[in-house]
Protein backbone atom coordinates (compact mmCIF):
# COMPACT_ATOMS: atom_id res chain seq x y z
CA UNK A 1 0.00 0.00 0.00
CA UNK A 2 1.67 3.55 -0.68
CA UNK A 3 0.90 6.93 0.64
CA UNK A 4 -1.86 7.89 -1.58
CA UNK A 5 -4.16 4.85 -0.62
CA UNK A 6 -3.13 4.71 2.95
CA UNK A 7 -4.60 8.72 2.35
CA UNK A 8 -7.16 7.93 0.47
CA UNK A 9 -8.54 5.39 3.58
CA UNK A 10 -8.16 7.70 5.87
CA UNK A 11 -10.59 10.08 4.39
CA UNK A 12 -13.36 8.29 3.53
CA UNK A 13 -13.29 6.86 7.39
CA UNK A 14 -13.43 10.60 8.53
CA UNK A 15 -16.00 11.05 5.94
CA UNK A 16 -17.87 7.63 7.35
CA UNK A 17 -17.59 9.14 10.88
CA UNK A 18 -18.28 12.88 10.37
CA UNK A 19 -20.27 13.13 6.90
CA UNK A 20 -22.14 9.72 6.36
CA UNK A 21 -24.21 9.69 3.37
CA UNK A 22 -28.66 9.46 4.46
CA UNK A 23 -29.74 6.36 4.22
CA UNK A 24 -32.58 8.03 1.54
CA UNK A 25 -29.96 9.24 -0.51
CA UNK A 26 -28.37 5.38 -0.25
CA UNK A 27 -31.91 3.91 -1.39
CA UNK A 28 -32.10 6.42 -4.32
CA UNK A 29 -28.66 5.61 -5.48
CA UNK A 30 -29.23 1.76 -5.68
CA UNK A 31 -33.00 2.14 -7.12
CA UNK A 32 -31.11 4.24 -9.97
CA UNK A 33 -28.39 1.64 -10.27
CA UNK A 34 -30.98 -1.06 -10.37
CA UNK A 35 -32.66 0.53 -13.07
CA UNK A 36 -30.01 0.95 -15.72
CA UNK A 37 -30.26 -0.19 -18.64
CA UNK A 38 -27.94 -1.38 -21.37
CA UNK A 39 -30.09 -1.86 -24.14
CA UNK A 40 -32.15 1.83 -23.81
CA UNK A 41 -30.34 5.18 -24.99
CA UNK A 42 -30.56 8.18 -22.95
CA UNK A 43 -32.76 10.50 -24.36
CA UNK A 44 -31.63 14.35 -24.92
CA UNK A 45 -33.74 16.97 -22.91
CA UNK A 46 -34.21 20.00 -24.95
CA UNK A 47 -36.72 21.76 -23.06
CA UNK A 48 -37.30 22.46 -19.11
CA UNK A 49 -40.06 24.97 -17.83
CA UNK A 50 -37.62 25.33 -14.87
CA UNK A 51 -34.72 26.15 -17.00
CA UNK A 52 -36.41 29.94 -17.61
CA UNK A 53 -37.90 32.40 -15.51
CA UNK A 54 -40.47 31.56 -12.60
CA UNK A 55 -44.01 32.21 -13.44
CA UNK A 56 -45.49 35.51 -12.28
CA UNK A 57 -48.39 33.97 -10.79
CA UNK A 58 -47.78 31.92 -6.91
CA UNK A 59 -49.11 28.30 -6.78
CA UNK A 60 -47.19 25.17 -8.12
CA UNK A 61 -47.33 25.31 -11.38
CA UNK A 62 -47.09 21.72 -13.48
CA UNK A 63 -43.34 21.27 -14.70
CA UNK A 64 -43.26 21.15 -18.48
CA UNK A 65 -40.48 18.63 -20.10
CA UNK A 66 -39.19 17.40 -23.57
CA UNK A 67 -37.06 14.73 -24.37
CA UNK A 68 -35.67 13.71 -27.31
CA UNK A 69 -34.69 9.95 -28.06
CA UNK A 70 -33.58 8.47 -31.35
CA UNK A 71 -36.49 8.79 -34.11
CA UNK A 72 -39.31 9.73 -31.01
CA UNK A 73 -39.64 12.73 -28.60
CA UNK A 74 -41.57 13.07 -25.27
CA UNK A 75 -43.32 15.32 -23.85
CA UNK A 76 -44.33 15.13 -19.86
CA UNK A 77 -46.01 17.37 -17.62
CA UNK A 78 -45.72 16.58 -14.36
CA UNK A 79 -48.40 18.26 -11.56
CA UNK A 80 -47.26 17.86 -7.74
CA UNK A 81 -50.25 17.32 -5.75
CA UNK A 82 -50.10 15.28 -2.35
CA UNK A 83 -47.68 13.14 -1.15
CA UNK A 84 -46.56 12.95 -5.70
CA UNK A 85 -48.13 14.15 -8.19
CA UNK A 86 -49.32 12.75 -11.54
CA UNK A 87 -47.33 12.63 -15.48
CA UNK A 88 -49.12 13.41 -18.04
CA UNK A 89 -47.47 13.01 -21.55
CA UNK A 90 -47.28 11.99 -25.48
CA UNK A 91 -44.84 10.67 -27.76
CA UNK A 92 -44.53 12.05 -31.07
CA UNK A 93 -44.72 11.24 -33.69
CA UNK A 94 -47.71 9.92 -32.77
CA UNK A 95 -47.68 6.03 -32.34
CA UNK A 96 -48.68 3.42 -29.65
CA UNK A 97 -45.46 3.07 -26.99
CA UNK A 98 -44.95 1.31 -23.84
CA UNK A 99 -44.02 3.60 -21.14
CA UNK A 100 -42.67 2.91 -17.78
CA UNK A 101 -42.30 5.10 -14.85
CA UNK A 102 -39.35 3.95 -13.11
CA UNK A 103 -38.99 4.89 -9.31
CA UNK A 104 -39.94 4.16 -6.13
CA UNK A 105 -43.60 2.51 -7.30
CA UNK A 106 -42.65 1.74 -10.97
CA UNK A 107 -45.59 1.61 -13.51
CA UNK A 108 -46.23 0.92 -16.93
CA UNK A 109 -49.07 2.13 -19.01
CA UNK A 110 -49.03 1.78 -22.70
CA UNK A 111 -50.18 4.90 -25.20
CA UNK A 112 -53.43 5.67 -27.01
CA UNK A 113 -53.43 6.27 -30.58
CA UNK A 114 -52.34 9.88 -30.67
CA UNK A 115 -49.50 8.47 -28.12
CA UNK A 116 -50.52 10.15 -25.03
CA UNK A 117 -50.51 8.66 -21.57
CA UNK A 118 -51.61 9.42 -18.19
CA UNK A 119 -49.83 7.87 -14.68
CA UNK A 120 -50.99 9.06 -11.63
CA UNK A 121 -50.41 8.66 -8.01
CA UNK A 122 -46.41 8.98 -8.79
CA UNK A 123 -44.59 8.99 -5.45
CA UNK A 124 -42.20 12.13 -4.31
CA UNK A 125 -38.86 11.16 -5.23
CA UNK A 126 -36.65 11.27 -7.86
CA UNK A 127 -37.92 9.06 -11.22
CA UNK A 128 -37.44 8.38 -14.97
CA UNK A 129 -39.05 7.02 -17.82
CA UNK A 130 -38.35 4.49 -20.21
CA UNK A 131 -40.18 4.26 -23.27
CA UNK A 132 -40.40 1.89 -25.85
CA UNK A 133 -41.91 2.37 -29.46
CA UNK A 134 -41.43 -0.41 -31.78
CA UNK A 135 -37.77 -1.45 -32.40
CA UNK A 136 -36.68 1.79 -30.33
CA UNK A 137 -36.18 2.51 -26.94
CA UNK A 138 -34.94 5.39 -25.30
CA UNK A 139 -34.70 6.83 -21.14
CA UNK A 140 -34.93 9.94 -19.70
CA UNK A 141 -32.52 11.43 -17.07
CA UNK A 142 -34.30 11.30 -13.65
CA UNK A 143 -36.51 13.95 -13.33
CA UNK A 144 -38.09 14.84 -9.05
CA UNK A 145 -41.94 15.06 -8.73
Amino acid sequence: MNEDTELEGRLRRAAELFDPVPESLLRVARGAYAFRTADAELADLTFDSLAGPAPVRGGAQPRLLTFDGPGVSIDLEITPSGAGGRVVGQVMPAQQATVEVRGAAPRTVTTDGLGRFLIGDVPSGPFSVRCRAGDTAFTTEWVTV
